[in-house]
């Protein structure tokens, strides 16, 4: 399960979800399509599930959803706003 990293606040904007790291004072803004992936996991959808979102919403096909998806994990991960449940 995704959960955001302890010291990780998220808020809902106008253009999607701002992330917050704590500790370091760092900001991300995710787009909507971002807001949307990460809406989904955070509740404990699979990222299958959150590619499916993507398509129904937008105009993209399902290989591009699941690699932009993919790209967005690694992202987050390296900024360190991610962790597994068991990891938090």
């Amino acid at each position: 399960m995704l959960v955001l990293r302890k010291g990780v606040v998220h808020a809902e904007t106008d253009y999607g979800i701002g992330l917050l790291d704590e500790r370091s004072g760092r900001y991300w803004t995710l787009n909507p399509i971002g807001a949307l992936v990460l809406r989904l996991l955070l509740d404990g959808g699979s990222t299958a599930q959150a590619a499916d979102a993507v398509v129904n919403s937008y105009e993209v096909d399902v290989t591009t959803a699941n690699r932009d998806i993919q790209t967005l994990l690694a992202q987050l991960d390296t900024a360190g706003l991610i962790a597994t449940d068991c990891a938090r």
